[in-house]
């Protein structure tokens, strides 16, 4: 006879690694899916049909209708664009056991998820269903994809990256790992390949893609909520990293409430 467990504090608590989502939304792709990654923070994408695939490595990767695709840090990739398609996607970042997941492109059935045809349907997501959307992802990955503990990313670096995620200053970070101004820019771009301003330059980019594509709000509204003095400066630093002015991305890309 199997023994009733009256008492759940007999149990140990299981720590939740914390996922930082910094960036999520979902709309229609036109052309300008088209990009070269190599980033410090995780990609989800999943797509309601064919238009788009990616390229890994030599391989050339088509994923089916609403298939996962979990992206970890510091992967290089190029997204492709062939014709429109509905885009779902998650920018994020999460500490252990996960910042241990080799650099890669890993691909789940939609199966492993219940909230994804939820996430398609509603006009509005829940949270809920997103975070349910992104756990079930990193819950799937196969134990062979993490590398041993001393080889994972470095706590420091982990948590430098969720501060400055969340507009913290250098002063702060600096602060809270450890580390001298100049041995964390040094440490920091070691690791990154970039320095943690043009990092967060990068973010407050990212964020005006996604405030773009949602087509609520003016460019100068958006040039402010990202940071930017004014429509100018924004739209300077908009059309080097992403290559065009922000007011052709938001004609040609996403086109959201369809």
């Amino acid at each position: 006879m199997s023994k009733i467990i009256k008492n759940p504090e007999q149990f140990a608590p299981v720590p939740k690694p914390d996922a930082e989502i910094f960036l999520y939304g979902k709309g229609e792709v036109d052309f300008a899916w088209n990009f070269t990654r190599k980033d410090p923070f995780w990609f989800l994408y999943c797509n309601s049909g064919p238009g788009a695939y990616l390229k890994f490595e030599e391989c050339e990767i088509r994923p089916g209708k609403k298939e996962i695709i979990l992206i970890p840090p510091g992967t290089p990739f190029q997204s492709c664009c062939e014709s429109p398609f509905e885009h779902l996607y998650i920018h994020f970042q999460i500490g252990r056991p996960y910042s241990r997941v080799k650099p890669g492109v890993l691909i789940f059935p939609s199966s492993i998820c219940g909230t994804l045809e939820q996430l398609f349907r509603e006009e509005q997501s829940s949270p809920a269903a997103v975070y349910a959307l992104l756990y079930s992802a990193l819950a799937a990955i196969p134990e062979e994809r993490f590398a041993p503990e001393e080889n994972g990313v470095d706590d420091r670096l982990q948590m430098a990256l969720i501060m400055l995620n969340k507009n913290a200053s250098n002063d702060e970070i600096c602060r809270s790992i450890g580390m001298s101004g100049s041995n964390f820019q040094k440490f920091f771009k070691q690791k990154t390949g970039i320095s943690p301003q043009q990092y967060s330059m990068k973010m407050r980019l990212e964020k005006a893609c996604f405030l773009l594509s949602s087509g609520v709000n003016e460019i100068s509204s958006i040039a402010r909520e990202c940071g930017f003095s004014d429509r100018y400066a924004f739209s300077k630093a908009f059309s080097k990293y992403i290559g065009i002015p922000p007011a052709r991305y938001r004609q040609s890309t996403f086109r959201t409430g369809k």
